[in-house]
């Protein structure tokens, strides 16, 4: 079964390692020579405006999906441990 990074977004993410809603995909990590996926990018819990603000969307490898169905994608993480996308973007 094949799946479109369109129909990727907006999907929900749970962790099975505690039940919890970590948040929905917002983006694709892309690496640029092979196309490969390198990770989901989750936006953070702040919407609207403050998002432009706020940069606390994480970053779950590719390594860390376990399934991804209809509705939810299901993840094996630490949370503790995810990185902060803005993080890596913002600060090089």
């Amino acid at each position: 079964m094949y799946i479109k990074t369109s129909e990727l977004r907006q999907l929900d993410v749970i962790n099975i390692e505690d039940g919890r809603f970590l948040g929905h995909v917002c983006d694709v990590d892309l690496h640029p020579d092979t196309g490969a996926i390198r990770c989901l990018i989750l936006e953070g819990s702040e919407g609207g405006l403050l998002r432009f603000f706020k940069h606390d969307d994480i970053e779950i490898p590719w390594q860390e999906v376990v399934m991804i169905g209809i509705d939810v994608v299901i993840v094996k993480t630490e949370v503790g441990k995810a990185k902060s996308y803005a993080y890596r973007t913002w600060r090089r």
